[in-house]
């Protein structure tokens, strides 16, 4: 029942918005203003999957906002690579300071969240010292900037992006061991030990995952604005945080799904949307964002209470 219950609830949910933004505004259900929707949620989206596998292992990940900027801004200062220099430096980047994370709070056992507040702060201070503090006017090619603003048969990359993201992330969870394992972690670390499973190594490679792919979003990112702010990724990791949690996962690990979190960023994609479709003040947007936290929280609450209520009864 609870599983159906944060199932549902989510879907549920988002169809109650998509028909309140259909009545609202008559170009919310327009295919250019749906393909606006999903192009700018890639990054968002890349960061949600990797977000998902951490906090099904009973983990958290804060530095992604941290490794989205660090990303861009070395990828607006390397276009002479090319874009296949640009994506393994990339990668590069995701993976070891996933890495980093992952080996401080398995082999160092320090607290998930202790161990990446403390690489996003050291990151997000190496990206403001590697830039000066300003942006990086590099001169992006043609090659990279198709990236994020280029098409194929009339949908935009960035929206194959976040679907083929997501299908990636849900084969990964449901269909191989490594997700098996993700999962089994979350349920219970000891019990995952007795049956065998190398604990810290996988969680070393979901903090990996994590980190590549809030890479790619930084990559993504400057691609679509064509310079490397340091100041981007601010705040990515609350907004995948929430994603991830409105979607139906729980943040002590162990049960969620990948599809969830779909549901979820499109949640908050949705409400974004429509408050831009009616000219919201951007400085209100923010307020919405963290009442639908709320709102979630509260929700997942009183499932809670109610699945504890009936097992007592």
């Amino acid at each position: 029942m609870m599983k159906k219950l944060r199932t549902y609830l989510p879907l549920a949910t988002l169809v109650v918005l998509m028909i309140v933004g259909t009545f609202l505004s008559d170009k919310f259900l327009t295919y250019s203003n749906l393909m606006n929707l999903l192009q700018f949620s890639a990054e968002s989206a890349l960061i949600a999957v990797g977000m998902t596998l951490v906090i099904l292992t009973g983990g958290i990940d804060l530095s992604v906002g941290s490794i989205v900027a660090l990303a861009a801004v070395v990828s607006a200062n390397s276009q002479q690579l090319g874009l296949a220099g640009i994506l393994v430096l990339v990668l590069l980047i995701g993976a070891v300071i996933g890495a980093i994370n992952g080996i401080v709070l398995t082999k160092f056992r320090v607290e998930p969240f202790m161990a990446t507040l403390a690489t996003m702060a050291i990151f997000r201070a190496v990206t403001l010292w590697y830039t000066n503090g300003g942006p990086i006017l590099g001169n992006i090619t043609p090659a990279f900037s198709y990236l994020a603003n280029g098409s194929v048969l009339g949908i935009p990359l960035p929206a194959i992006y976040v679907v083929v993201v997501f299908i990636i992330g849900y084969v990964v969870l449901n269909h191989t061991p490594f997700g098996r394992h993700v999962l089994a972690i979350g349920g219970g670390e000891e019990t995952s030990r007795l049956f065998g499973i190398n604990v810290k190594r996988v969680k070393i490679w979901v903090y990996i995952i994590s980190g590549v792919l809030a890479a790619l979003a930084g990559m993504l990112i400057t691609s679509r604005i064509g310079m490397g702010e340091p100041r981007s990724g601010y705040q990515f990791e609350l907004v995948a945080i929430a994603v991830v949690i409105v979607g139906g996962t729980s943040l002590t690990g162990g049960r969620g799904t990948i599809g969830g979190s779909f549901i979820g960023l499109l949640i908050f994609a949705v409400v974004m949307n429509i408050m831009n479709l009616l000219n919201i003040s951007s400085f209100v947007q923010p307020i919405v964002r963290g009442l639908i936290i709320i709102l979630a929280a509260l929700a997942i609450s009183r499932m809670l209470k109610s699945k504890a209520s009936a097992g007592i009864a």
